[in-house]
């Protein structure tokens, strides 16, 4: 026998067959797990020679369970981009929060970037998906974000080193941006193998580092 809401109560809402309300913990791992593997294989294979097969693959998922967080290797790529720059924008803020404001926090820059790309080989993936990101309409705008991030971490641990005046922070935290990632790109071309792209990114973070403090400190 069905029982009827008494005289001025609401019928009670339905409920609805299928998928329960919000994340779970398991989905939630599931979903992390679906973006690294996506995350080691953008790195090993570059975006445009990564298939969604090879992350399936990567993932130990089944091709549904993929396809159920992800419909496209395009929004796996946005959904990489925005957990790795999370991570990194964390990594790096963690590094210099043990360094004083200024100078000392400003020379504490450059090697807490190299520090995390030494524990994080997918960490080289963020610059590789922010420029192919950035050719598609679609998802310029998330990569244009990526990039400003970034580049406000930047510009406020160099405002905090009391650049000279004449000194825009954000033009030289694009400068800085700019020089690291496009020393990725290019060490990632020549290495010859992983232990001699590490060592050449880090004589050459040296030396940007050198030439930021030199501008800096004049």
């Amino acid at each position: 026998m069905t029982t009827r809401p008494a005289e001025g109560e609401k019928d009670p809402a339905p409920r609805r067959a299928g998928r329960p309300p919000g994340p779970t913990a398991q989905g939630e791992a599931s979903r992390a797990q679906v973006i690294d593997a996506a995350a080691a294989v953008f790195a090993r294979l570059g975006y445009d020679r990564a298939r969604m097969s090879d992350i399936v693959q990567a993932s130990g998922l089944s091709k549904g369970a993929v396809y159920f967080y992800f419909d496209s290797k395009e929004s796996l790529a946005v959904a990489v981009l925005a957990s790795r720059q999370e991570q990194w924008i964390t990594g790096v803020a963690q590094l210099l929060a043990a360094a004083e404001p200024g100078l000392p926090r400003l020379r504490a820059l450059l090697p807490a970037m190299l520090t995390l790309h030494r524990r994080d080989p997918d960490a080289w993936v963020i610059a590789r998906l922010s420029q192919t990101l950035a050719q598609t309409e679609a998802t310029r705008d998330v990569a244009a974000a990526s990039m400003r991030r970034w580049i406000d971490l930047v510009a406020e641990v160099i405002s905090s080193a009391d650049p000279p005046e004449g000194t825009d922070p954000r033009d030289l935290a694009r400068v800085v941006v700019g020089a690291f990632d496009g020393l990725k790109t290019l060490i990632d071309i020549v290495g010859e193998d992983p232990a001699s792209v590490q060592h050449q990114l880090a004589r050459a973070g040296a030396l940007l580092e050198r030439m930021l403090i030199a501008t800096i400190s004049r």
